[in-house]
């Protein structure tokens, strides 16, 4: 071996600590709310009106 490699002790060193924001249950919780939010704003916005045909 090339002695390139991490110790064991080292690697649970590096990996302690909190998790990243992303990988908690709160990050997609939130994320859902801003999307369903932005789906409801996109939805009541001017911009659907103008989707819809025009029949005169």
């Amino acid at each position: 071996m090339s002695g390139f490699t991490i110790a064991p002790q080292q690697e649970a060193e590096k990996n302690e600590g909190e998790p990243p924001f992303y990988k908690s249950p709160a990050f997609k919780m939130i994320a859902n709310v801003v999307l369903f939010a932005a789906g409801v704003a996109f939805i009541q916005s001017p911009i659907m009106d103008q989707m819809v045909p025009q029949f005169q």
